[in-house]
Order: structure tokens, then sequence, then C-alpha cells
């Protein structure tokens, strides 16, 4: 079965944006932008994905996770995961529970969109 999460972007100017869509299925990793046809603005490329016209798989989609997501072997690791409601290191519901509280980052994953979001495609 196929999962994805949202990846929007946040601006005071402009609010919640969605960018893109992080997929997994059978372990495997996918992002694609979701930008229609808007000219993009700088704030809405992300690093490890700079091309907004291909679908990215493999090791910079996994670049991107890991910049989300704790490692394995952080300090304190545990009790990261009991403050995030994880019982064991799983990655997608990491990314689930970090993903929306990625202040370092200027991209935020959500399971369902915020309300207000706005799209430049429909989905």
């Amino acid at each position: 079965m196929k999962r994805q999460l949202y990846v929007t972007s946040k601006s005071l100017k402009s609010g919640t944006r969605l960018i893109g869509i992080l997929s997994e299925e059978n372990g495997k990793y996918e992002f694609e932008y979701k930008l229609g046809g808007f000219v993009q603005e700088w704030f809405l490329v992300i690093k490890e994905f700079p091309n907004v016209s291909i679908k990215y798989r493999g090791s910079e989609v996994e670049r991107f996770i890991e910049r989300i997501i704790p490692s394995k072997d952080a300090p304190y690791l545990d009790k990261m995961l009991e403050n995030a409601n994880v019982i064991e290191y799983d990655t997608w519901e990491l990314l689930k529970a970090f993903g929306k509280k990625n202040k370092k980052e200027d991209a935020y994953l959500y399971e369902v969109l915020p309300e207000g979001t706005l799209m430049y495609e429909q989905l």
C-alpha cells in the first residue's frame, strides 16, 4: 500500500503552500513536486531536490529524510521516541511526528493538509 505525506512550505507573507508529496511503498521512498505551472520561488525548492520537473527516488530522498528524523544512534533516542508517541524506530512514523516540528527546515510534512493551504495543482 502506498503511503504519502504532503510537503509544505510556510512563509509569513504567503502562508502555507503545498510544494510536493513524499511517498513510500514497500520501503522505497519518492518525492515529487506539485507546483503545477507555478514559477518557482527560491523558498519552495528543497536542496536535495533542485529540479522541480523530475521525481526523486533513492539516496536523494534518504538524505532529505535523514535531516528530519533522529538517527538510530542519537543520544536520548528513547526519550525522543516517547515524546513523539512512537513505540519503536519506524521511519514513516518518525516522519509523521517530526515533520510537523521541523523548525530548521523550510519543509513541513503532514498526513492531512492544514486548512487554508495554497495548492498550485489539484491532487
